[in-house]
């Protein structure tokens, strides 16, 4: 169900980290220090300040490199992006991320990484980075998706749908006995997890969000949230159980075209054509309406402005809180909240800041 596709651009990371979690157990007992990232590694040593980003190009440390100065003009991937100016000169610049890739998100890291060092912080949606690290933050989080009356999720479902559910998530490793006492939003997310797993040849663990983390990371940039694991887990548990039940039955049913309209989202995002792939977020799949009744199109609807539309506004305020306070933030949010009417480079346009497709 394509119309529900800002799940995938939303919240799989997140997914991901928990699953590992609760399938791996913690590798250790002390938890990460707050804004570092737990590793099984020495941590990478920063690079000196006097280090240019490129051999033949040093840049001012507090002057971030653009991708359409002289020397960048070379092939590769094209992920579009944003240098936004208010009236006192401050700069923010803005970057949709995708939550899985493959080895091209390493070539967009190339791209992007010279603007990313000559920044002051980075932003993104949360640190999952360090909340891999916070087994209680997990926890917590998980909590409230736990089924505490004594039924199961199969009460909730119809038995042939949870039997094909359960049978994708032991294919994909997700220990589905686990979870038997978690409740129809988990498993929806479970299963369209699943299928990233089984289906489809992208992978989350190239997600350009930790490939950006770990830059910030590595340079010693403070990483900070726009929103939180907490906030996010509870949006995604917020609504009824019957968008949950649509949601998994048309995922089941749709796994054969899954990787070719992912591998599609994926491919717009690598060229940087802003018309073809917005147009693509914003596709409505109308041919595809008489499949829903009123009430289902309206739930549809519904999830998307909660997962879109109203997260924009709070990301829109809180990118004018950093220009506001004078640091160079490079704000990387998901590709879906940056597009069309009510994505961020609209918003922020509409409030009066200057905003300026980057060119490579």
């Amino acid at each position: 169900m394509k119309k529900t596709i800002s799940l995938l651009m939303a919240a799989l990371l997140i997914l991901s980290l928990t699953l590992t979690a609760v399938s791996c157990g913690r590798q250790s007992d002390k938890p990460a220090a707050p804004g570092k990232p737990a590793s099984a590694g020495e941590p990478v040593k920063p690079v000196e300040p006097d280090e240019p980003v490129e051999p033949d190009e040093p840049v001012e440390p507090d002057e971030p490199v653009e991708p359409d100065e002289p020397g960048a003009e070379d092939a590769g991937p094209l992920p579009l992006m944003w240098r936004v100016t208010d009236k006192d000169g401050h700069t923010l610049y803005l970057f949709g991320t995708i939550h899985v890739g493959d080895e091209r998100n390493d070539a967009v890291m190339a791209r992007v990484a010279p603007v990313l060092d000559g920044c002051d912080a980075l932003a993104v949606e949360f640190d999952a980075v360090a909340y891999a690290g916070d087994m209680q933050q997990m926890m917590k989080d998980m909590e409230q998706y736990v089924l505490t009356d004594g039924s199961t999720v199969s009460d909730y479902m119809p038995e042939d749908l949870y039997q094909r559910s359960y049978e994708l998530l032991k294919q994909a490793g997700l220990m589905p006995g686990v979870f038997t006492h978690y409740n129809l939003a988990w498993w929806s997310q479970l299963v369209e997890s699943a299928i990233l797993t089984v289906y489809t040849e992208l992978d989350s663990g190239k997600a350009m969000d930790s490939l950006l983390i770990h830059r910030a990371y590595d340079r010693d940039i403070p990483v900070l949230d726009v929103e939180s694991s907490a906030f996010q887990m509870a949006l995604l548990n917020s609504f009824d159980n019957e968008l949950y039940l649509l949601m998994i039955k048309d995922a089941l049913e749709n796994t054969e075209t899954y990787n070719a309209d992912l591998n599609r989202l994926y491919e717009l995002w690598l060229s940087g054509d802003r018309d073809a792939f917005w147009t693509y977020l914003a596709s409505e799949n109308d041919e595809d309406d008489g499949n829903y009744t009123e009430q289902q199109l309206a739930m549809i609807e519904d999830y998307n402005r909660a997962l879109l539309d109203e997260r924009n506004l709070g990301m829109r305020d809180r990118a004018m809180e950093y220009l506001a306070g004078g640091r160079t933030v490079f704000f990387a949010v998901g590709a879906a909240h940056m597009a069309n009417e009510a994505g961020l480079v609209q918003l922020l346009t509409d409030a009066g800041y200057t905003v300026e497709e980057i060119a490579y």
